[in-house]
């Protein structure tokens, strides 16, 4: 069984979901989140790019055993009780969501060459 815990606040016109999942089982899970919110989902950004985890109003991840994931986002729509719903908590199968390319991607730290490097022109 994979637990779910979600509140959803408004402010400033803006909800902000926050969600903690919790696998309880004995095996590796994926769980799949849908977003109920009426609106669109404004997922959330590292470095200006969108968790590869997000899939339109969809969020998917891999949780161990006993293990705990949370995720956030927010939307213009006003709050729903639930705000968010399991789709699918299956055993994992071997391959993670957030293993594509984007999710690779997205995992690396931001770099910057240095103003040394890059050097500066007349």
């Amino acid at each position: 069984m994979v637990t779910l815990e979600s509140t959803a606040e408004r402010s400033s016109g803006v909800t902000l979901v926050r969600v903690r999942l919790t696998n309880t089982r004995s095996t590796v899970q994926t769980v799949r989140l849908r977003n109920l919110l009426a609106g669109p989902t404004w997922p959330s950004r590292r470095d200006g790019v969108v968790d590869p985890r997000w899939d339109g109003d969809r969020w998917a991840v891999t949780i161990r055993p006993g293990r705990s994931r949370g995720v956030g986002f927010a939307s213009p729509s006003p709050p729903t009780d639930p705000p968010v719903e399991v789709v699918s908590a299956e055993r994992y199968d071997g391959t993670d969501p957030a293993r594509s390319a984007a999710g690779v991607l997205a995992d690396l730290d931001g770099w910057r060459p240095t103003n040394e490097l890059v050097g500066r022109e007349p």
